[in-house]
This record gives structure tokens, sequence and C-alpha cells, in this order.
């Protein structure tokens, strides 16, 4: 500890004459770090208010596209955002990845419960390829919309497989037995739990800035 500036402090302080210039004193050195903070707070609260306003913007048009195409209730659209959660805890992986990858897979099936099933390859896929979650299930959407030159590039033996005829089923079984729990093997690695602890701390962060949007809103 170096106490050279608060003896200082406490000398400037004991040279002003009148309780009205000590309190002055006091305010002025009391102001700079309390504008600091204030400055701190509301810039975390912004960005946490930011962050909120993104999350509702990506619930909203993940569950436009459940209506539109599967024809979807609000309590399946709601079952999902609570499968997009556990999912995304369980491999490690932020739901603004998980909302539009899931989108595209809902548009080649047409069935939610197959998009999910398909989301949960996906991830093994790309978690056992290195690839982008987003290129693979855009790959595994096309396949069922008849579509497969992008599925074969992700795993050499399904050339043969789709040259053979091979039904959408088996080119997934095909994937599956090859990639099948990539993506929760990688979450248990240090580098997995890291991301987890990554996307709780992006969780809370959603969840004070859904606090601070009303008053954002309000301003």
């Amino acid at each position: 500890f170096n106490g050279k500036g608060l003896e200082k402090a406490i000398a400037q302080f004991k040279d002003l004459e009148t309780t009205g210039q000590r309190g002055q004193f006091a305010l002025k050195k009391a102001a700079v770090p309390a504008a600091a903070a204030l400055a701190g707070l509301a810039y975390a609260a912004f960005n946490s208010a930011k962050a909120a306003a993104d999350d509702q913007a990506a619930q909203v048009q993940l569950a436009r596209q459940l209506k539109a195409t599967t024809g979807a209730t609000n309590a399946q659209v709601k079952a999902n955002e609570h499968f997009i959660s556990t999912l995304s805890m369980s491999v490690a992986v932020a739901d603004d990845q998980l909302r539009p990858a899931l989108a595209s897979l809902v548009r080649g099936t047409k069935d939610l419960a197959t998009a999910q099933d398909m989301l949960k390859l996906s991830l093994d896929v790309a978690a056992g390829t290195g690839k982008n979650l987003q290129e693979v299930s855009d790959a595994v959407s096309k396949a069922f919309g008849g579509n497969t030159k992008a599925i074969k590039q992700l795993s050499p033996e399904l050339y043969q497989l789709i040259k053979d005829g091979a039904t959408t089923d088996q080119v997934m079984k095909a994937l599956s037995d090859t990639f099948g729990g990539a993506a929760v093997a990688a979450a248990n690695t240090a580098q997995g739990k890291f991301k987890k602890f990554s996307i709780a701390f992006g969780e809370l962060q959603e969840s004070i800035g859904n606090a601070v949007l009303p008053l954002i809103e309000l301003l």
C-alpha cells in the first residue's frame, strides 16, 4: 500500500478553511470515480439490453418459421425454446447458432421433431468434421429436398452410398454411425467447459437485459 496520495489528499483537506470548502473538495474527489462507475453501469446495462433484444428477435424469427412451415402452436414454440436452451448447455453451442440452424432444418424437413433430431446430428457432424454448424445443417436440409451435392462433402463414405441410391434415412444413419456423440464429447473437454461457462454468462447478461429493456423502451 502506497499512502502518499492519501496523505496528500488529507493535507489538502486540512488546508481548507470552511466546512463548505471541505464539502466541495470531497464532492469533487468523489465525482470522478462515481461518474466512472455510473458510466460503467450504463454501458453494461445497454449491452445487456442489446443482447436481450437480439435474443428476443431471434426467438421471434424462429417462431415465425416454425408456425409458417410446420403450423406449430404457441405451446410447441415455447417447448422448442426449452429444447434449444437445454441443447445449448449440453453441447456448448450458443442458442444464436442453434436457432438459424434449426430454422434451416425445419424448412428442409417440414417437421419440427425431425428437424430437432437433425439438429443434434448436425451438431455431431460439425464437431466431428470441424465444419460450421450452419454449413452442415444447410447440407442436411438440402438432402431432404433431394439435393445431395452439399451433404456428400461432409463424409467420404456418402459418395458411394448416395451413388448406390441410398434413401435420405440411410444417409442420415451413416452420418450418425460415423459422428454420433461427437458434440457431447467435445462439450466435455476443457475447451467445451469454458464455452459452457461463456454461454451461461451470456444467458445471465440477457436476463439482466430483459429487466433493463422496459426502462430503455420508456426512455
